[in-house]
């Protein structure tokens, strides 16, 4: 389910299924602007198929946006206690920065696909979307 008026109306008569938040973080740096861009791209990108894949069970939620000099890590906790306090189980903040992964995000790689041959760049998709949903996995086994 996405952050929609349609999804969340479904979410309020599922909510009791619906165990796992999922936020993109998205990094704004003043130099560098592509690359950040090609992270938010990518994460999107990544969290849009990790939530069709789960519809159901998991709510994917507006991106955490932070300036790279910021500590996210405080807002990534202060979000998290208010996901819990929502009622979700399970709260998953998916990242491309590698300066803030740590235990708390799930990670992936952003490439530059810009240029690469649409088969590729589908193939590499698919790796990636299958790691978080591996990840996701893990969780709720560990969890439960």
């Amino acid at each position: 389910m996405k952050w929609t008026a349609k999804d969340v109306d479904m979410y309020e008569q599922t909510k009791e299924y619906v165990d796992t938040a999922l936020i993109p973080c998205i990094p704004i740096g003043g130099t560098n602007m592509k690359a950040f861009a090609e992270m938010s791209e990518h994460v999107s990108l990544i969290a849009n198929e990790v939530e069709r894949q789960f519809k159901g069970r998991v709510m994917l939620f507006p991106p955490l946006t932070y300036f790279v000099h910021e500590q996210v890590q405080s807002r990534v906790r202060e979000w998290t206690n208010m996901f819990k306090t929502f009622g979700f189980q399970h709260i998953c903040f998916l990242t491309s920065h590698a300066d803030v992964s740590d235990e708390t995000f799930i990670y992936i790689p952003s490439l530059p696909l810009e240029h690469v041959d649409e088969s590729y760049k589908q193939k590499i998709v698919r790796q990636q979307v299958e790691q978080v949903m591996d990840a996701l996995v893990t969780k709720w086994t560990l969890k439960n």
